[in-house]
């Protein structure tokens, strides 16, 4: 059981979970993902998935991206997406 610790919750303690973070990628001619700058260049060697989701289409501005699952050149994993209404990119947990 968890302990009652007394204190007051307010809109200020709760941070976001799985909160998308700018990142710079850079695209090939067929606008796929080749490489990406987290403090320094890193080659994508391998994209493992991809898939799309549109979703809330009710609003101004519906969300509409392109996710890709890559395996960077160190092996690292990472989930990217692409925002096709900015077009900006973005790295997100999972």
């Amino acid at each position: 059981m968890v302990e009652d610790t007394g204190k007051t919750l307010r809109a200020g303690t709760y941070r976001p979970v799985n909160t998308p973070e700018p990142v710079h990628v850079e695209e090939d001619a067929s606008r796929l993902p080749v490489a990406l700058k987290i403090k320094r260049r890193q080659a994508i060697a391998a994209i493992e998935d991809r898939w799309r989701i549109d979703d809330e289409w009710w609003r101004a501005e519906a969300v509409s991206r392109l996710y890709y699952a890559v395996r960077l050149a160190s092996g690292q994993r990472l989930a990217l997406y692409k925002d096709l209404n900015s077009g900006n990119w973005y790295r997100q947990g999972y």
